[in-house]
């Protein structure tokens, strides 16, 4: 059997430690390079900063938008208004869409947005479709007037996500007077 010769644990040491001397950290963050005394390479320059899109005038986030028909279509105490548009339109209208959080069940909700429709005068329909939804509507009321039939409709639906459900209104209404 052959035996390698021993290395004194001093000799090792010395060793190791002018390995380690000798390997210094250059500017460049690398061992064992000299500083550059030529250029550097500049970092590009940065893109310009694209601005965030502005929202129209008929919107608000967090709130009802200004001239919202808030006395008809409104969120149920404990809901979180995410969104809302209230936009003009001809004949006396306003195009309106409301989006919102809220805890309360799919049935629940229905029928909280359903109760001033319904005395209103909007009857509710059955939706013709299926879709992805966990609930949805229709509210349509007609009003005769000398200038032809006035047709309002609202789409409600709901989807459950598993601790909320979000609630998205959309539709057409006569505008608010005052």
């Amino acid at each position: 059997m052959t035996r390698r010769p021993r290395v004194p644990a001093a000799v090792t040491a010395l060793v190791a430690a002018g390995l380690v001397a000798g390997c210094t950290v250059a500017p460049s963050g690398r061992l064992d390079t000299a500083p550059q005394d030529g250029p550097t390479v500049q970092p590009t320059p940065r893109a310009a900063v694209t601005p965030l899109p502005t929202f129209d005038a008929s919107t608000a986030v967090g709130d009802y938008a200004a001239g919202f028909p808030s006395d008809l279509v409104r969120a149920p105490d404990d809901a979180e208004i995410i969104a809302s548009s209230a936009e003009p339109v001809d004949g006396g209208l306003v195009r309106l869409s409301l989006n919102l959080a809220t805890p309360r069940t799919a049935d629940e909700i229905l029928a909280d947005l359903g109760a001033p429709l319904a005395a209103a005068g909007f009857a509710q329909s059955a939706p013709a479709a299926a879709s992805g939804l966990t609930a949805q509507t229709a509210w349509t009321r007609r009003t005769d007037r000398p200038e032809g039939t006035l047709v309002e409709t609202l789409l409600v639906g709901v989807l459950d996500d598993g601790t909320r459900r979000l609630v998205s209104v959309s539709g057409t209404v006569q505008a608010p007077h005052g």
